[in-house]
């Protein structure tokens, strides 16, 4: 990739989907030849965006498998690059599409040409449409904070959550409204796995990274989202150690998302893992009933606009909310399934027995509350009348250190984080810390008929927590 491209693509953050495609376009037809582009590139019609999935239509069966075999891969890369509010593509046939969306495909390829009206775009990941309470509201804060305000407080930030909880959305907002508070501001925003894939490429290529090197430094905020998708990529963590040291020397800011915090990310070199650690930091928690509630109510004003008629009642969301614990993705799947049985029932409102029917597998597995490390934490201390910061106390006395072995134990067992994330949750220990309270409190519940009952009587607490 020239280093022209890199530059033209720092200032493409705020473009729509099908400007982002027409620009895409070239560089596919530069990657796959002539011949495989004409076939099946070339007759690829974006159709809409909705909630980040760019939706295109595909001129055959044959076609759509060819296309999400070798193209969507990087389809989906190099659309990020221009429009980071697209987190996806999908391929649709003809009678695939929506008849309220079928027009749109010739109308946004006409809207793409250079000089033609913008019209409104769909939905993106603006900071408008995220929905914020206490479990993001830090997250939210800082973001407008480096979106509208070139002075560096704090040159790396890094904000982590379990897949799903808004990181993307955030970030994406936060790229968008920089280059509108500030046009003349190089914003570049990337994902983990293509700042893998273009370095590699760059080395392999022309045994020389020169030209990705110019262009990723020359940002004046470098953005890159799933960056735990380099962890363990030696050569990669060191490019992306000395880019952040350029990056933050010459003035700039470097925002990063990952799934974990920086004591959690599992692989990472000890000396990148030591300058996150001293980078400003931020969790997205897991939404609660009233957040997820209020995302639906988005979700589903977004689908109107779309799809005018679209209808589904309010005790219907009610129950979504309550029922379905989890993540931001989950509610869309949610409502991506009533749309389909809005449309099977000639578009009859849908009602709450529709939605329990439509959503039965999916209520029936998020049925159960996801347990999270705080929660465990939180009913542990209760347990043994002590305060969360009494439990994550660093101290060997054995009322606080068993106490925390247990929960460490229900951590493990309860939740799916990992143990560096967990020794990372209790105060930064190391994950030899956490398997050793696992093991020791697993052999003493095999071995003593009374603890094993207290044991299950605090998981039992936890499941039981609202």
């Amino acid at each position: 990739m020239e280093q022209g491209e890199f530059a033209r693509r720092e200032t493409g953050v705020g473009i729509g989907a099908a400007r982002a495609f027409e620009l895409v376009r070239k560089d596919l037809h530069k990657e796959f030849g002539a011949d495989f582009f004409r076939s099946y590139i070339d007759p690829l019609r974006l159709v809409a965006e909705i909630d980040g999935v760019a939706l295109f239509r595909a001129g055959s069966q044959v076609a759509k498998e060819r296309l999400k075999h070798q193209v969507q891969h990087r389809l989906e890369a190099q659309m990020r690059l221009y429009a980071p509010g697209v987190v996806s593509v999908d391929f649709l046939l003809e009678h695939e599409i929506p008849e309220d969306l079928r027009d749109l495909a010739d109308a946004r390829i006409e809207e793409a040409r250079p000089g033609a009206a913008q019209r409104a775009q769909p939905q993106s990941f603006t900071f408008e449409t995220f929905c914020q309470d206490v479990s993001n509201q830090r997250a939210f804060a800082v973001a407008q904070m480096i979106a509208t305000d070139t002075s560096v407080a704090f040159p790396v930030w890094l904000v982590h959550s379990a897949p799903g909880f808004g990181k993307t959305h955030l970030l994406s907002a936060l790229a968008q409204q920089a280059v509108r508070s500030t046009p003349d501001r190089k914003v570049l925003m990337m994902t983990g796995q293509e700042f893998l894939e273009q370095f590699q490429a760059a080395l392999h290529k022309k045994r020389d990274a020169t030209a990705f090197k110019e262009a990723v430094r020359a940002a004046d905020l470098l953005i890159i989202d799933d960056f735990h998708r380099i962890c363990g990529k030696r050569a990669t963590e060191e490019e992306a150690f000395d880019t952040f040291n350029d990056v933050t020397r010459r003035g700039g800011q470097v925002v990063l998302a990952a799934n974990h915090s920086a004591q959690g990310l599992e692989g990472l070199d000890d000396t990148l893992r030591a300058r996150l650690k001293g980078a400003a930091s931020c969790e997205i928690l897991e939404p609660d009933a009233p957040l997820r509630r209020r995302i639906l109510d988005m979700r589903v004003q977004h689908h109107q606009r779309l799809t005018p008629g679209f209808t589904v009642a309010s005790d219907a969301l009610d129950m979504i909310a309550e029922r379905m614990h989890g993540s931001g993705r989950d509610l869309d799947g949610a409502l991506a399934q009533l749309l389909i049985e809005w449309k099977i029932s000639g578009g009859n409102p849908v009602t709450l027995e529709a939605a329990a029917n439509a959503l039965q597998t999916q209520l029936s597995d998020a049925s159960e509350r996801r347990i999270t490390v705080q929660l465990v934490q939180k009913v542990v201390a209760r347990n043994y009348n002590m305060s969360l910061q009494q439990l994550l106390e660093r101290t060997r006395r054995h009322s606080i250190a068993r106490p925390r072995q247990i929960a460490m134990f229900l951590a493990c067992k309860m939740t799916h984080a990992s143990l560096p994330d967990i020794g990372a949750r209790f105060g930064g220990f190391d994950h030899t810390t956490v398997m050793y309270a696992r093991d020791r409190i697993a052999a003493l519940v095999e071995q003593d008929v009374a603890f094993r009952g207290e044991i299950e009587n605090i998981a039992r607490a936890i499941r039981r927590e609202p």
